[in-house]
């Protein structure tokens, strides 16, 4: 697992989801499949091998955490469908939003997750230590 990419990856469905209400994104989103929490490639891994390299509270928080956002993501889509337009972009855009907050958590355990996890790296790359305390 990419950390970066799948920081990355969570941190676009505010974006995908911002052209969604604009009505800029050029699709329909699949809200079924939005509010699923493995179907994406970080929620593929989670529920996979991430059991397999990782185990203990910060991994368990972490999958909560994430399906919790999946279906907050999947209602703000939903408003988006209902007309509600500029509250769904306000919860979007907003913090202190359950989305913004379900976000931020996400991304957090994320990156206390990469800092914990020993990974393999690439052949002839130099693995630097950050060890940081698990809060």
């Amino acid at each position: 697992m990419d950390f970066g990419s799948a920081i990355q990856a969570h941190t676009n469905w505010k974006l995908r989801l911002l052209s969604y209400c604009r009505g800029t994104m050029g699709e329909k989103l699949d809200v079924y499949a939005l509010q699923k929490d493995n179907v994406c490639p970080l929620g593929q891994w989670l529920h996979n091998e991430a059991k397999t390299l990782v185990s203990g509270p910060m991994l368990a928080e972490l999958v909560r955490a994430h399906a919790a956002f999946h279906r907050c993501a999947a209602s703000v889509a939903r408003m988006v469908e209902a007309g509600q337009q500029a509250a769904a972009e306000k919860l979007l855009t907003s913090r202190d939003s359950e989305f913004g907050k379900l976000s931020m958590h996400v991304v957090g355990l994320l990156m206390k997750l990469r800092d914990a996890t020993p990974l393999p790296r690439p052949e002839g790359k130099v693995a630097i230590a950050r060890p940081r305390p698990l809060v």
